[in-house]
């Protein structure tokens, strides 16, 4: 039963990914795209911790994804013109993405009823940590997210007003 659960956690995760990834591409906005990168490394950060790697994920939440979209909002602030893609790099990406998933598929197939350990964590321990010894990164980052996530509203709700 817990390895069921174990899968279907992964297939869900997996599905966010790839539509997330698609999302970041497709998108016109780069404020919804950098939304989506946020999503995108939000269900990464889920495989970490579904693998066992617990503090890799919240690392991977803290840095970079709030590095990663943080720096996108500032910039599309502070330049307040917001960078057309061309055609031709989505056409490109297109193609490369399912080249990139077939060569994977084709690398971890012999891997495929392969078993696994899961290592299991405490997190009154990690939580114990962070907040004794981290609590000052903790609030900063907690703050700068905050920060960024209503920025990004407010850029977001900018662009509906302009298109109206």
């Amino acid at each position: 039963m817990n390895e069921l659960i174990l899968l279907a956690s992964f297939s869900i995760l997996g599905i966010a990914l790839v539509v997330f990834a698609a999302s970041v591409v497709g998108q016109r906005s780069l404020v919804y795209s950098a939304l989506s990168l946020g999503l995108l490394g939000m269900a990464n950060a889920g495989l970490f911790a579904l693998l066992g790697y617990a503090f890799v994920a919240v690392f991977h939440l803290a840095v970079y994804i709030g590095a990663a979209v943080i720096f996108i909002l500032f910039s599309v602030t502070m330049f307040r013109e917001i960078p057309d893609v061309e055609v031709s790099t989505k056409i490109l990406t297109v193609i490369t993405v399912p080249l990139i998933a077939l060569i994977l598929i084709y690398i971890y197939l012999p891997y495929l009823n392969a078993t696994f350990k899961s290592q299991y964590f405490i997190y009154k321990e990690i939580s114990l940590l962070f907040v004794t010894r981290y609590w000052f990164p903790l609030v900063i980052t907690g703050l700068a997210l905050v920060t960024t996530l209503i920025e990004g509203i407010t850029l977001a709700r900018m662009e509906v007003e302009e298109d109206v």
